[in-house]
């Protein structure tokens, strides 16, 4: 059964909840999903299916974030993002990216949440962002 959420279009720079493939899930993957920055988007033209190309979230690490990757752990912006704790969302490398349907399997909302969307990044971080992607030459392709 469709979800809600999965009939509309997640917007580009969405905070969302969702499953990126890992070789080592943590052991709370299935229950837990982590948070993820779209930073893509697009439709199959024929199944109508959402795509989204995703940046992962981590909240280890910090200390080793790229010039590029997107820390947040302003309070006031964790609280307007819906993030729990300083995140680093990794943009570095279009390799450590992937391209995921916009659906339960691989998204999914935190308990006590309706919807995977979070929140969307405000428009000056959109467009530090959108800079940054613009230089990278290794963007998984839709």
């Amino acid at each position: 059964m469709e979800n809600d959420w999965e009939r509309h279009k997640p917007r580009l720079y969405s905070v969302v909840t969702g499953f990126f493939p890992e070789t080592s899930p943590k052991e709370t993957w299935a229950t837990d999903p982590r948070p993820l920055l779209v930073c893509g988007v697009a439709q199959d033209t024929d199944s109508g299916t959402f795509f989204c190309r995703v940046a992962y979230g981590t909240t280890q690490q910090i200390d080793k974030a790229h010039d590029t990757d997107l820390v947040v752990g302003n309070m006031s912006m964790l609280n307007s993002l819906g993030l729990k704790r300083t995140t680093r969302f990794v943009l570095h490398s279009g390799r450590q990216m992937a391209i995921l349907p916009w659906t339960a399997e691989f998204f999914r909302p935190w308990t006590g949440y309706k919807s995977p969307h979070l929140s969307c990044l405000p428009e000056d971080m959109q467009k530090v962002v959108g800079y940054d992607l613009s230089q990278l030459t290794d963007l998984p392709k839709f």
